[in-house]
């Protein structure tokens, strides 16, 4: 009788720790950030864009001047933003008579 209590603890003991590294993936996965692409990036530096936020119900319009890492740097007309890419929902070049 307890051979077969032992066996069962184990057993219980065994699925509560797979359980856990399980979980401990899924929020591994979660906390991964996602990178911009820099190749598509690189066609917009110098460029008058249009850019859509995910906090902002506005967008910010200005010359995308540099991209490192997840950070994009834009000129305004009457100063420069830095942009965390991880809150950009859209990015759109304005039309040839903006880019003067």
């Amino acid at each position: 009788m307890n051979f077969y209590f032992l066996i069962i603890i184990f057993i219980i003991l065994y699925i509560m720790l797979s359980r856990k590294e399980l979980y401990l993936e899924i929020l591994n996965k979660k906390r991964r950030k996602r990178k911009m692409p820099q190749e598509l990036m690189k066609e917009f530096i110098g460029k008058v864009c249009s850019i859509m936020l995910f906090n902002n119900s506005f967008g910010v319009q200005g010359r995308i001047v540099a991209v490192e890492e997840n950070w994009i740097k834009v000129d305004e007309k009457n100063k420069i933003r830095i942009i965390n890419g991880d809150m950009i929902q859209d990015i759109s070049i304005l039309p040839e008579k903006y880019q003067k």
